[in-house]
């Protein structure tokens, strides 16, 4: 399935804001929007503390639908409550609850009965004193059976938290994972709890490398494609349990790759087994449709990666719609304006989303940053900024000497080089 939009009240920062997102089925013409090149691609961007974590929640607990009330998600301090009014003597107004209704478009391998094209979910989470409870308040469940199957290949989506710790072998316990906690939980269990660690290749690829050969040849396949063929490169040959990465020759274990490439492999090995999982019999693993959602994409990529990492995703696997948040003007610029959600400043402390249409594709970092994508005056440090500004002004009054000291600045840094 894909989600098509969702609507937030009172969920934290959000009192009342609508969002759509694009998707490969999504009724571009209907939204008003241009299709984009990477129709599959979501990018929340906005300030600290403006929603985007927050948004990536509220759809993984939608997209539970009516599992959502036995998940084993618990949540804490979601329903919104209001900042303190200027009259010190009133309380902030505690909200009762707060509602997630959103809407997807369903795929064959949802299956759901025939002729429903789209699925409705209505999330509430309600405030009792001071715990909050899951409620599933929609008036048809009907649709969403097939989700209380953890073997069904139905309502694909994962999603991935800030903090992505890869467990190690020796303590992947895969049978108390698979009767502890619901299957569709566990694949977003990682945006609620801080602690909780995704699978490493080497817990769940070599049950499949004897199990199902075809499988296994394409997992190598697209780890590399996601990799990208400046990085290492993935043969499946294993050391003392551990996968090897080669690359220029040299053939380097996963507990010794940079912080950079462990984090990037650390989530993708998760996403592929679940892939590997959910995949339909006799279909192929980029055929399998779903939400990907992964907080703060861009985490310990060096620039360059990052220029190109949403683009490598979105075509290794072209039916997942991943929905990610970034702070990096380099991945603004791999994308277009129709794929960026913006979380910005309301009224009393809350966040409202929109887009932006600005054509930023393309553009060099700091263009971007002085776009509304980021708002900065200035990429320059205060120091130089003023500086600049003082010896500008003298320019302006026809310093020939401030000119020259002006150019000279505006192509140096300020310390000294001796």
């Amino acid at each position: 399935m894909f989600i098509d939009s969702i609507q937030l009240e009172n969920f934290r920062t959000f009192r009342s804001s609508t969002i759509d997102f694009v998707h490969p089925q999504q009724d571009f013409e209907g939204l008003k929007l241009p299709k984009p090149r990477l129709p599959n691609v979501n990018l929340l961007l906005g300030n600290n503390g403006f929603g985007k974590t927050t948004l990536l929640k509220a759809i993984a607990l939608a997209a539970l639908g009516p599992a959502v009330r036995s998940s084993g998600i618990f949540p804490n301090r979601l329903v919104r409550r209001e900042p303190e009014t200027a009259n010190a003597k009133t309380p902030p107004q505690l909200h009762d609850k707060a509602v997630i209704e959103t809407r997807f478009t369903s795929h064959p391998q949802d299956q759901i009965p025939s002729g429903i094209g789209k699925l409705e979910s209505r999330v509430e989470v309600v405030r009792k004193g001071d715990l909050e409870e899951l409620n599933w308040a929609h008036r048809d469940e009907k649709p969403w059976h097939p989700i209380f199957s953890s073997s069904s290949a139905a309502f694909f989506f994962v999603g991935y938290g800030a903090t992505r710790r890869v467990e190690k072998r020796e303590r992947v316990d895969m049978g108390s994972r698979s009767s502890t906690v619901f299957a569709r939980a566990l694949r977003v269990q990682s945006l609620f709890e801080d602690a909780y660690s995704l699978l490493p290749f080497n817990s769940w690829l070599p049950e499949i490398s004897h199990s199902n050969p075809s499988r296994y040849e394409e997992v190598k396949h697209l780890v590399n494609q996601l990799m990208g063929s400046s990085h290492y490169r993935f043969d499946g040959e294993m050391e003392e349990g551990e996968y090897l990465y080669e690359r220029g020759g040299l053939k380097v274990p996963f507990g010794v790759l940079s912080d950079g490439y462990r984090a990037f492999l650390g989530w993708i090995g998760d996403l592929l087994y679940h892939v590997c999982m959910t995949a339909p019999s006799g279909k192929k693993l980029r055929d399998n449709c779903g939400i990907v959602m992964v907080d703060e994409i861009d985490l310990h990529l060096h620039p360059q990666w990052q220029m190109t990492v949403l683009e490598t995703l979105a075509t290794a696997l072209p039916n997942i719609q991943f929905i990610v948040t970034s702070h990096s003007p380099l991945i603004v610029g791999s994308l277009e304006w129709m794929n960026i959600i913006m979380m910005q400043p309301g009224t009393r402390q809350a966040s409202v989303a929109k887009r932006i249409e600005w054509a930023v594709h393309g553009l060099d970092a700091d263009q971007i940053l002085l776009t509304d994508f980021f708002g900065l005056e200035s990429t320059r440090a205060p120091g130089k900024k003023r500086t600049l500004k003082e010896l500008s002004l003298k320019a302006r009054g026809g310093d020939s000497d401030a000119a020259i000291d002006l150019l000279e600045a505006m192509s140096s840094g300020m310390e000294s080089l001796k």
